[in-house]
């Protein structure tokens, strides 16, 4: 209960108080992911949630945490309840919208694409394609990132699941 009020209160600061989370942003996040993979499903669940409302509030300024993030979220995805799979891949969404497309290909590529497991690969190439979509292939066209998401697209194009594929 105190780790879910506390999660609360910190979902509240960055919907309303964002400017105080900011300096010590690092530390927030390490707390909050630290119980993504919390045994207690609520708790995670609830981690999750928060993750996701703090890159609605802070968008590009969450930019140097999505590496970490991405990669335990993708951890939840292979390995938890349905609820909470769901809800993973939910904020991963929302972390594809608000933070820099850029930073949010390399991570979904690095944590995703080269998982050994079907539903992070899944999950990674739906988001890559919603990416891809909101960048727009013209924007993408002559840049070194077309290059490594062509690659990506291939390597997931060649997947054993089909709707990886």
């Amino acid at each position: 209960e105190v780790k879910e009020k506390g999660l609360l209160s910190i979902k509240h600061l960055a919907g309303s108080h964002s400017e105080v989370l900011l300096p010590r942003l690092h530390d927030v996040c390490w707390a909050v992911t630290s119980e993504v993979t919390n045994l207690r499903s609520k708790v995670s669940y609830s981690a999750i949630v928060t993750l996701g409302e703090l890159f609605v509030a802070l968008k590009k300024d969450m930019d140097p945490e999505v590496d970490e993030v991405v990669w335990v979220l993708f951890r939840m995805v292979r390995n938890s309840p349905e609820f909470v799979q769901k809800a993973a891949t939910q904020t991963l969404g929302i972390m594809v919208e608000n933070v820099t497309p850029a930073r949010a290909m390399t991570a979904l590529i690095d944590s995703g694409v080269r998982s050994r497991h079907v539903q992070v690969r899944k999950c990674a190439a739906e988001l890559l394609l919603s990416l891809m979509e909101k960048i727009g292939v013209t924007e993408l066209a002559g840049t070194a990132r077309a290059e490594r998401l062509a690659q990506a697209a291939g390597t997931l194009a060649q997947d054993c699941h089909k709707d990886t594929r």
